[in-house]
């Protein structure tokens, strides 16, 4: 047995012990061998242009408390599944002593192309009798012409042996890539019953709207088009109406047996499925609905602990008070050259809004503008409403040591300035 097959045999000694079924332990299994796959697909520069998203990127990258057993990717390219298929076995073979075996389907309904990364010798040197089937994830790229329109950013992992970057959307991207699975998935089958959509996605959706995430409605738009079908939403708030709609009738009981094989713990998805509806009807309410009016005032706030600025735009809306838009940068933007802003940006038309307590430089009035701009826009797609009196980007940074995904976000100069707002939140 070699060192590879012998650490996942120490995991599944692990689950048996721990009185897991073997449900649960493929699953598992299947998490462990997701690294493998993903440390591949991003070291290699063949590959490493995919853009994941999806359940696993959940629960790679932000700890989604459920397992989720697909590998999901989009580009703008032609993928070459041969190419991938030699590469990655020959990967396999070479630094883990492992023959796979790679099988590519194609859906040309959702424009995706599909493969199944089949393990088929690994369960019988792991001691699992009777015949199971072969161990296998799979692994899909979606073809969306439109992908490089959207930002992407880099999220690091370490993770035991493993040490790579994933290429993925900023979060409000992520969230419209699952409403769109919500809203525009056909009818499928959960064991021997039908649904209108996958309870996973359901969860995963709750999620995203426990971290107040608003979703990018360009993408959603732009997903929509592809399929040929209009987005019979104007605004976020049509578009919560149109999700709760969407999910206020499926079958308690579908969702325990989609959502079971995805939890080590039983009591916590017994808990999650105890409340899930009136959950979803809380958190709709927790986004507040403001149409913004007239831009208030601006100012800028120095954390002098970090150097950190923090541009702040206070805007009057309908119900009558005022909700804050904070843009948060590091220092660096200002410090070194090569990370300054080109000329340009300025927005003489607000600046008698600029409130300020100490001499401001050109490139205060740079940024300024810059970013007011961004939220000008922004606040034009979506038809001036906003679900929250305070919005607060990440930080802004321009290296990437210690960087913190959740909370920060690195860009250099170019997209800095080419990054629409939504994707900075």
């Amino acid at each position: 047995m070699n060192i590879f097959v012998e650490k996942l045999k120490r995991r599944v000694d692990e689950l048996h012990t721990e009185g897991k079924n073997d449900i649960i332990i493929m699953n598992a299994l299947k998490e462990e061998l997701q690294y493998a796959v993903l440390d591949f697909i991003y070291k290699n520069r063949d590959y490493s242009y995919l853009i994941m998203y999806g359940g696993t990127l959940l629960r790679i990258a932000y700890r989604l408390p459920r397992m989720s057993e697909d590998l999901d990717f989009q580009t703008d390219k032609k993928f070459d599944f041969e190419k991938f298929k030699s590469d990655i076995c020959a990967h396999f073979k070479s630094a883990y002593s492992l023959d796979i075996e790679v099988n590519h389907k194609a859906e040309r309904m959702t424009n995706t192309d599909f493969a199944f990364i089949k393990f088929p010798y690994i369960l019988g040197e792991l001691g699992f009798k009777g015949g199971r089937t072969v161990l296998k994830i799979r692994f899909d790229v979606n073809r969306f012409e439109s992908t490089s329109e959207f930002t992407t950013e880099t999220i690091p992992i370490t993770r035991d042996i493993y040490a790579f970057s994933i290429k993925t959307y900023p979060m409000a991207t992520l969230m419209a890539s699952k409403v769109a699975a919500v809203l525009l998935r056909t009818e499928r089958g959960i064991g021997n019953e039908r649904a209108s959509c996958k309870p996973r996605d359901i969860y995963d959706l709750v999620w995203y709207m426990q971290q107040k995430i608003i979703p990018n409605i360009e993408y959603l738009r732009a997903i929509f088009k592809r399929t040929g079908e209009e987005l019979k939403a104007r605004n976020i708030l049509e578009l919560f109406d149109r999700i709760m709609l969407r999910v206020a009738n499926l079958d308690d009981a579908l969702f325990e047996r989609d959502l079971a094989q995805f939890f080590y713990d039983p009591t916590e998805l017994d808990f999650w499925l105890h409340s899930w509806r009136e959950r979803i009807v809380s958190l709709r309410k927790k986004y507040d609905i403001f149409l913004v009016k007239d831009l208030h005032q601006i100012y800028i706030k120095k954390d002098f602990s970090s150097d950190n600025r923090y541009l702040h735009f206070l805007f009057e809306t309908e119900p009558a008070m005022l909700i804050k838009i904070t843009v948060s940068m590091s220092d660096y933007w200002y410090v070194f050259a090569d990370h300054k802003i080109t000329p340009g940006h300025r927005r003489k038309d607000v600046e008698s809004r600029i409130v300020q307590n100490e001499k401001f430089t050109e490139l205060d009035y740079e940024y300024i503008g810059l970013f007011y701009t961004k939220i000008e826009d922004y606040l034009k797609r979506n038809d001036s409403l906003v679900l929250q009196d305070e919005m607060q980007t990440k930080l802004i940074r321009a290296s990437a040591d210690n960087l913190n995904v959740r909370t920060q976000i690195l860009l250099d100069r170019h997209l800095l300035e080419t990054i629409r707002f939504e994707d900075l939140i």
